[in-house]
């Protein structure tokens, strides 16, 4: 008997008992599209995080300071200010060549902001020219700070975006002049309250970025760094973090290496383990997350994983329903000559059918899901991704299972004697 006969007798089998293939399918079709539906909120998470991180800057290396360390016990005080626009240069002229930029930063803290007769509310932060350069962020408008104004403490200013629209609306904030507050005292007589105004020059405005794990940043006033440390909170000499941006994700671990080294040698330490100063690798962040992230999308899709197991035990009752009830043609096939193989194949077929269409109908069903989830969750920005490795894993497995849940009661079909299969009633 030709496969191609097989076949078609599967198929006829499939289509003369309509309902009880639907119900059969069912199952598969259920687990396909859990699957695909729970394995895209697994993906989603983990593309979201990536690129949240991301969106910081690609390829970086950040300098924090440290705890301080006494006979490797850390203290658990603030950080030690151990960090200084010195050292940041110094990393940037004796790696020149090997990274791309480095910038580095200290908070001032959250100011009131009035201009053009508007009050605001945000947080300021000095930074160093290169900003902009290492967390991959162009200007909307005018220009960004240059080292000659970070070294003469200019009083310039670059905004974020919703910062920008919050003080002056539509109109062009490059060229206004906004006032920076801090209010002191509160009590009567010598201390009465006293404002703390600075003037800053708008020179620029920063594209908008969105959100990195529920805070704006779209919503800060960045100054030079020398003069958040001399003029807004008289941190001389401090910076709250030194960022370097590397050449490739490559040279990560390399470039890391060679920063801490510079600083152990700057800050006379000669044992790493008692550095007052972390370095943290953009590599290492990120592979932790895709793990955390990995591991879930794996557990989601274990429970899809068990809808399938259930739909192939539906598939292996039902074929041996069938079995028994076409036991008399099995046996009047044999006795006109099909061979063994010949009635394997054609059930192996039949079940193998039901579970392909299945995980192509799953797959029609799980994607529905997903884009009926993307657009009911729209304003949670809750991403659902569908990958190709995702539907080929889905329909493979449904498959197989179609192989292995069809195969004994194909084999026990195949054994049937002639003899016994034509005196069955």
């Amino acid at each position: 008997m030709k496969l191609y006969d097989s076949f078609r007798s599967a198929l006829q089998s499939l289509v003369v008992n309509k309902l009880r293939s639907a119900l059969t399918m069912l199952g598969v079709i259920i687990g396909v599209a859990s699957v695909i539906a729970m394995v895209a909120v697994g993906n989603g998470a983990s593309a979201q995080v990536q690129a949240t991180i991301l969106s910081l800057g690609s390829n970086l290396i950040t300098v924090s300071p440290q705890f301080a360390t006494d006979q490797t016990l850390r203290a658990a005080g603030s950080q030690a200010q151990s960090l200084t626009e010195a050292d940041m240069r110094s990393i940037e002229s004796q790696l020149a060549g090997s990274i791309k930029a480095i910038e580095a930063e200290q908070g001032a803290g959250r100011w009131q902001v009035t201009a053009a007769g508007t009050n605001w509310n945000t947080n300021v932060q000095g930074v160093t020219e290169e900003y902009p350069a290492v967390r991959d962020w162009n200007l909307q408008a005018g220009e960004f700070f240059t080292e000659s104004e970070i070294t003469i403490n200019a009083q310039v200013a670059v905004l974020g975006a919703s910062t920008a629209t919050s003080l002056f609306g539509d109109a062009d904030a490059v060229g206004q002049t906004i006032q920076l507050r801090q209010v002191f005292g509160g009590g009567g007589g010598a201390n009465a309250q006293r404002a703390r105004i600075i003037n800053f020059k708008v020179i620029g405005v920063l594209e908008p970025k969105g959100t990195t794990f529920g805070f704006s940043r779209d919503d800060q006033i960045l100054v030079p760094l020398t003069t958040a440390q001399k003029i807004l909170t008289g941190q001389r000499d401090r910076v709250n973090a030194i960022v370097v941006k590397a050449l490739d994700s490559d040279s990560m671990a390399t470039t890391s290496d060679d920063v801490f080294n510079i600083l152990l040698v700057r800050h006379k330490i000669s044992d790493p383990a008692s550095a007052d100063f972390t370095v943290t690798n953009q590599n290492d962040t990120l592979a932790a997350l895709n793990q955390v992230t990995g591991t879930l999308t794996l557990l989601l899709g274990a429970i899809g994983g068990i809808s399938l197991l259930v739909g192939g035990i539906g598939i292996m009752n039902i074929m041996l329903v069938t079995v028994n009830e076409r036991t008399r043609e099995i046996g009047i096939r044999k006795a006109v000559g099909a061979r063994r193989r010949d009635i394997l194949a054609q059930f192996l077929i039949e079940s193998v059918a039901l579970t392909g269409l299945g995980g192509a109908l799953g797959i029609l069903l799980g994607w529905s899901i997903t884009q009926v989830v993307e657009r009911v969750a729209a304003q949670q920005n809750l991403v659902l991704l569908v990958t190709a490795g995702t539907v080929i894993v889905a329909v493979g497995v449904s498959v197989g299972i179609g192989i292995v849940f069809g195969l004994y009661p194909a084999m026990r079909a195949a054994r049937l004697h002639p003899i016994q299969a034509l005196r069955y009633e």
